[in-house]
């Protein structure tokens, strides 16, 4: 009976937590496309204070762990969240609580000009999760 009502508590609990984070990055002036990223909160007893768990999946092909922190060098309410890809590839997504995002996405061993590419664009969804990651 104990079991029970232990298992009915915690689907209600799943059911009320938020949907993940949708972001979108415009294509560059200089060509490319538009990128989506969506951020799924894995939230695990191993999180830490300041330092939260994420998986992030690009375009709807690639899926990475990654770790969300706050950044306290700013003013702002804003959180950066980094993965690595197994070939070495980083992805940099800093977000503030308004929505604003800048997505940077890194390859070594690329010649300097091609190593990096950051994009400019929004995420909805995220305000319950940066309630959570960052401090009142």
């Amino acid at each position: 009976m104990l079991e029970t009502i232990v298992v009915i508590a915690m689907l209600q609990s799943v059911e009320s937590l938020p949907e993940g984070i949708h972001c979108e990055f415009p294509s560059v002036p200089d060509g490319g496309k538009a990128m989506s990223v969506v951020l799924d909160p894995m939230p695990s007893l191993k999180d830490q204070p300041g330092l939260y768990r994420v998986m992030m999946e690009i375009e709807g092909k690639l899926t990475l762990k990654a770790a969300v922190q706050p950044i306290h060098s700013t003013d702002e309410r804003d959180v950066l969240i980094h993965a690595k890809s197994p070939r070495s590839a980083v992805v940099t997504l800093g977000m503030r609580d308004d929505g604003a995002a800048a997505l940077t996405l890194s390859t070594p061993g690329e010649s300097s000009a091609e190593a990096q590419s950051t994009r400019i664009g929004a995420c909805k969804g995220a305000e319950q999760h940066i309630n959570r990651w960052l401090p009142s």
